[in-house]
């Protein structure tokens, strides 16, 4: 199945895009989508991501189609055909 995925500030610098489309197998979730983006962009992506679905702050979030995933499964939502990904590093501000 194939899904977009969008990338927001320095998470696009590392991905070199802003927007990629993914071929992914039938299934998979957003956290298999997490180990497939370590291994196709490496350790500073890694890095950059941390550990999102078990930090208490973390560096990335998810939003499909629109959603925090947060709302839906989690990291066990399952991702469809055609479905758009959103990751998002927290912003600071004051």
């Amino acid at each position: 199945m194939k899904i977009n995925v969008k990338f927001l500030a320095s998470i696009r610098e590392i991905a070199g895009a802003h927007e990629i489309r993914f071929e992914l197998n039938s299934g998979d979730t957003v956290k298999d989508l997490l180990e497939f983006l370590e291994s196709r962009f490496g350790m500073e992506f890694k890095e950059a991501a941390g550990k999102p679905f078990e930090d208490e702050n973390p560096k990335i979030r998810f939003l499909v189609n629109g959603r925090d995933i947060d709302f839906l499964q989690g990291p066990g939502t399952e991702l469809k055909e055609g479905d758009l990904v959103v990751i998002i590093p927290p912003v600071g501000g004051g």
